[in-house]
C-alpha cells in the first residue's frame, strides 16, 4: 500500500471513533516505516487527538508523549503548532500542568510560533488548578511577548476558570474589558452564559439579568444553556412563576428546552408544591423527545413522597430503571424516607437490599433514616447492626 493510501485509511479509522489503543499504536509504527514520501505530520495529528480522547488517557499518556519523542527525532517527521497543542491538552487531562511548560519550551526551541490553540488547553490546566492568577498573567503579559495574542477563546476560559473559583466579579471586569475592545475581543454566547452563571451561583440573578439584557443589546443571541441558567438562578430563589416566564420567552424565539432545563423546573415547582401531578410533567419531558436523567427522577419522587403518594414514587423508580436510568444513593434515600414516614419499615428495608445489592454504597443520610425509624419501632438491637456496619463502611460523617 502507498504511503497517501495508508494515510487516509488511518485518517478514517480516527474518524470513526472506535480505534482502539493498540490498533493506535500499530498505525503509528507503520506509519514511520514509509519512506518515499514520508507520511505528513497531519496524518500524526489524527492519531494522536483520537489517543488522547480514549477513556484509558490517564495510564497511556506516557506512551504518548514517549510516540511524539520518536517522531521529534533528527530525520523523523518534525511535529508542528497543531501536534504540541494536542500532546498540551493530553498533559492538562492527566493533571501535568507544569509539563505543559516544557512542551511549550521545546515548540520554541524549533522555531514554531504558538497561535491560541497552543495556549487554550494549557490556561484550561491552570484555571482547573486554581492557578488563576498564572492564566491571567499568560493571557495579559506572556502571550503577546510570545508573539500570540489571545482571542476569545483566551479570554472565556480565563473567565470560566475565575467563575469557577468563585471570583465572579473579576471576570465581570475581563467580560467588559473584551466589550470595551469589540472588534478585537467580539465576546460571544459562551462567554455571556459563563458570567452569567457565575452571578447565578452567587444568587446575583438581578445582575445575571442585566448582563443577558445586554447580549440582546450587543446583538449576541442567548442560546437554550443561557435561558437554563437563569431559569436554574429564579428556580434556587423560588421565583418559579418568573421562570415559567422565561420558558415561555425562550418557546417564542424558537428555543427547545433540554433535559436540563426541564429538570431545573420540576425541581423548583416540586419544592414550591406547585406540582399537583409531578409524574405528568415528567411524562411530558418523554413526550417532547427528552431523557430525564437521575436528577430529573430524584425531584419529581421526592414530590410524590412529600404529597404521601410512596406507591406512585415506587413505580416511578422501577420505571426508571426499566427505562436504562441508573438511580443513586439520593434516590433511595428519598424512596426509604418516604416509606419511613409512613411506617413502612420493611418495605425501605428491601429497598436498602437492593440497593446495596446494586453495588451502590449507603451514605450517612441513609444510615440515618433507617436507624431513626428503627428506633422509634423499639428494635435498638438492629440500630446496633446498623451501627457496625456504618462504620465497618468507614460512613461516619
Amino acid at each position: 500500500m502507498k504511503t497517501r493510501q495508508f494515510e487516509s485509511l488511518v485518517k478514517e479509522r480516527c474518524r470513526s471513533g472506535d480505534l482502539t489503543f493498540p490498533q493506535a499504536l500499530r498505525f503509528f509504527d507503520n506509519l514511520l516505516h514509509f519512506r518515499d514520501p514520508k507520511p505528513s505530520i497531519i496524518t500524526f495529528n489524527f492519531l494522536f487527538a483520537s489517543m488522547v480522547r480514549m477513556d484509558n488517557l490517564s495510564t497511556c499518556y506516557p506512551t504518548i508523549l514517549s510516540l511524539f519523542s520518536r517522531l521529534a527525532r533528527p530525520r523523523g517527521i518534525p511535529p508542528n503548532v497543531c501536534t504540541y497543542s494536542i500532546c498540551i491538552d493530553c498533559c492538562t487531562r492527566v493533571n501535568q500542568v507544569d509539563l505543559t511548560f516544557v512542551l511549550l519550551g521545546r515548540l520554541l526551541k524549533d522555531r514554531l510560533r504558538p497561535d491560541p490553540m497552543v495556549f487554550t488547553p494549557l490556561l484550561k490546566g491552570l484555571c482547573r488548578d486554581n492557578r488563576i492568577t498564572e492564566a491571567a498573567a499568560m493571557v495579559f503579559d506572556k502571550m503577546r511577548k510570545l508573539g500570540c495574542t489571545p482571542d476569545v477563546i483566551s479570554y472565556t476560559t480565563l473567565i470560566k476558570g475565575c467563575c469557577s473559583a468563585g471570583k465572579t466579579s473579576s471576570a465581570t471586569e475581563l467580560l467588559e474589558k473584551m466589550i470595551g475592545k469589540w472588534e478585537e475581543f467580539k465576546p460571544d454566547v459562551i462567554t455571556f452564559s459563563t458570567v452569567i452563571d457565575g452571578l447565578c451561583k452567587e444568587a446575583a440573578v438581578n445582575k445575571a439579568f442585566s448582563l443577558f439584557e445586554q447580549m440582546h443589546s450587543l446583538g449576541v443571541l442567548p442560546n437554550t444553556v443561557t435561558y437554563t441558567t437563569l431559569i436554574n438562578g429564579l428556580c434556587k430563589q423560588g421565583a418559579v412563576e418568573k421562570a415559567l416566564e422565561l420558558l415561555n420567552s425562550m418557546a417564542s424565539k424558537g428555543l427547545e428546552p433540554n433535559v436540563v432545563t426541564y429538570t431545573t423546573l420540576v425541581d423548583g415547582l416540586c419544592k414550591k408544591g406547585l406540582l399537583e401531578d409531578p409524574g405528568k410533567l415528567l411524562q411530558y419531558i418523554i413526550y417532547k423527545g427528552h431523557k430525564p436523567n437521575v436528577v430529573t427522577y430524584n425531584a419529581v419522587m421526592d414530590a410524590l413522597c412529600k404529597n404521601e403518594e410512596i406507591e406512585k414514587a415506587e413505580e416511578l423508580l422501577k420505571d426508571m430503571i426499566c427505562r436504562g436510568v441508573q438511580p443513586d444513593v439520593v434516590t433511595y434515600n428519598t424512596i426509604m424516607d418516604g416509606l419511613c414516614k409512613m411506617n413502612k419499615l420493611q418495605n425501605a428495608m428491601k429497598w436498602l437490599d437492593e440497593m446495596v445489592s446494586k453495588g451502590i454504597s449507603p451514605d450517612i443520610v441513609t444510615y440515618n433514616i433507617i436507624m431513626d425509624a428503627l428506633c422509634k419501632e423499639g428494635e435498638t438491637d438492629k440500630v446496633e447492626e446498623l451501627l457496625d456496619d456504618m462504620i465497618s463502611r468507614g460512613c461516619t460523617a
